[in-house]
């Protein structure tokens, strides 16, 4: 069968290898040039500012790439890789990820498509800053959560997302008492329940009305 993603590549030829929840799997400014693929658990993307505030660029779910542009370009990496619970993925080296394009017409095409897609979201979110309130913003990354879980899984019932008041606040480019605020109307209607490091939600459809300007 062909590949069709960058994580199946990773994840057919690579080797695995488990991280405990808040290790680092690599820092911005490393020299890796090593490739991943998520098997299973979450990775969290960020950098971090000048005077230590973190920006959240991303995460990645099972079957999802990540760390491909060090081994494309050779230049340092651009962000900080960290699990955010106990995860496992498979690794291949530069070289080798570079060898498996090179000897598969088909996958140079896989790659743009998926760089396409993260600038695509790249821009959505720089706008989103700009143009949205705390709240439209903080809803639509749940709703884009809730839908990446359920995508890499079978569930259609509440999904548990393990992520933090604080993380969403560094997501959103917000502070966690704006966030706090947001998610105190989302919780009150039963869209949401918040927890220790975590945020379950229970009606998708209900938070689509806070992604929209509420009167």
């Amino acid at each position: 069968m062909a590949l069709t993603t960058l994580g199946e590549l990773v994840i057919a030829h690579g080797r695995c290898v488990e991280y405990a929840s808040g290790r680092a799997l690599f820092h911005e400014g490393d020299e890796s040039r090593t490739v991943h693929a998520c098997v299973s658990g979450r990775i969290k993307l960020f950098v971090t500012t000048p005077n230590g505030r973190e920006i959240v660029l991303g995460s990645k779910s099972p079957g999802q790439a990540f760390g491909e542009l060090s081994a494309l370009d050779g230049a340092r990496r651009s962000a900080t890789a960290v699990a955010m619970t106990r995860t496992v993925t498979a690794q291949m080296s530069g070289e080798e990820f570079l060898a498996a394009l090179a000897e598969t017409p088909h996958l140079p095409i896989v790659v743009l498509r998926e760089l396409a897609e993260h600038l695509r979201i790249a821009n959505s979110r720089a706008g989103a800053v700009v143009s949205e309130h705390v709240g439209e913003r903080v809803a639509h990354l749940l709703v884009e959560l809730t839908a990446k879980f359920r995508r890499h899984g079978t569930t259609t019932g509440p999904v548990e997302l393990p992520i933090t008041q604080q993380e969403l606040a560094d997501w959103v480019s917000s502070t966690r008492e704006a966030v706090a605020r947001s998610l105190a109307p989302m919780r009150e209607c039963g869209a949401i329940e918040t927890g220790r490091n975590r945020i379950i939600v229970h009606d998708v459809h209900n938070l689509f009305a806070f992604t929209s300007p509420r009167a």
